[in-house]
């Protein structure tokens, strides 16, 4: 798996980005490519027939293994019986509270364990794929190797909709579950905050405007 280099500078650590993207709902269950290896996108639809369609568009695009980290419902019975993709559920709340380290540890473990087969494709996504599903993205990147402000550059410019507001817990993790100071835990974990400083998303704007269609 091959690994992208560290971003060193603030300035090239930064978008172009609107901090209010046009129509965030059109983005909400959007295939999107961070790697040829990982995708993110919402979750599956209430509405089965849509669901059948994103099930499809989702094994055309390649993918082979589903990290749902969303704990409002478990579609892991649906997505078995209608597809040959493979579900893992790795669900957790949207509540905005730090995240449990195990967390980060059970989403990478599932991700690595998938990709040693080279061929296989991970698609994570969360309800509205705007914070817990880019988040575990950011994580399973750091797991492979990626540096962090690459990382969250990758998702952002993938997803304009990702939020990632746990990557600062996940760049926390990272460092202290690989033998880190405190300090340098602390550090990470400002590196991201200071990133999404610098690259702010009206994350609550994005919320309302696909609350407004998540009835289907």
């Amino acid at each position: 798996m091959s690994v992208t280099p560290s971003i060193p500078s603030h300035s090239e650590g930064s978008l172009v980005h609107d901090e209010r993207p046009a129509n965030p709902a059109n983005w909400w269950r959007r295939i999107c490519e961070v790697t040829p290896n990982l995708f993110l996108s919402g979750g599956l639809s209430g509405d089965e027939d849509l669901a059948l369609n994103q099930l499809n568009e989702w094994a055309e695009a390649g993918i082979t293994h589903y990290i749902a980290v969303h704990g409002e419902r478990d579609d892991s019975e649906f997505v078995h019986a209608n597809s040959n993709i493979i579900c893992i559920v790795e669900g957790v709340d949207d509540n905005g509270t730090p995240r449990d380290p195990q967390w980060f540890e059970d989403v990478t473990s599932a991700a690595l364990e998938i990709l040693e087969d080279p061929n296989a494709v991970i698609m994570t996504t969360c309800w509205m794929g705007v914070n817990r599903g880019p988040s575990a993205a950011y994580a399973i990147l750091r797991a492979l190797g990626w540096e962090s402000v690459p990382a969250l550059r990758a998702i952002r410019t993938a997803r304009p909709i990702a939020g990632i507001i746990y990557a600062p817990d996940a760049a926390q993790w990272w460092v202290e579950r690989n033998g880190g100071t405190n300090r340098e835990a602390r550090e990470a974990y400002n590196e991201v905050v200071e990133w999404l400083y610098r690259n702010p998303l009206d994350v609550s704007y994005v919320i309302r405007a696909i609350g407004s269609r998540t009835a289907a």
